[in-house]
């Protein structure tokens, strides 16, 4: 009887976290040109049961930004974050990964703006000029 006990307490604790979950995992901007600023909005939610903190959201390039209010995040409340990605230099397709580190049991997390980049004018072989 005292083991059950111990083991509720245990997953009890063990419960009382943060959980960090962003929505939407993934945006996907499309197909843009060559030089265009792309901006995105994720939401970061905390599905637990203690204040989320986040420490960084790291972009995975130079190119990346982000924007955010630097506050705790109730249980069940939400934050919003913007991003920006500049497509200078960039051709093909895209996927930019920001890292978000946090008090949260699922730390790292991770959310992604994907698309495709189009050169600003296309290279005519046959006239190179």
């Amino acid at each position: 009887m005292a083991r059950l006990f111990l083991l509720y307490c245990i997953s009890w604790l063990l419960a009382q976290e943060a959980r960090v979950r962003v929505v939407p995992e993934e945006y996907n901007f499309g197909t843009v040109t060559q030089g265009t600023l792309v901006k995105g909005r994720f939401v970061i939610r905390n599905e637990g049961t203690k204040p989320l903190v986040i420490q960084e959201i790291k972009p995975s390039c130079s190119c990346s930004v982000t924007a955010w209010e630097r506050r705790d995040v109730a249980p069940g409340d939400s934050l919003p974050v913007q991003v920006s990605f500049n497509t200078a230099g960039k051709i093909g397709r895209q996927r930019k990964s920001f890292t978000i580190l946090s008090n949260a049991v699922n730390s790292p997390a991770f959310f992604y703006l994907t698309g495709e980049v189009q050169a600003t004018s296309p290279y005519d072989v046959a006239n190179p000029d």
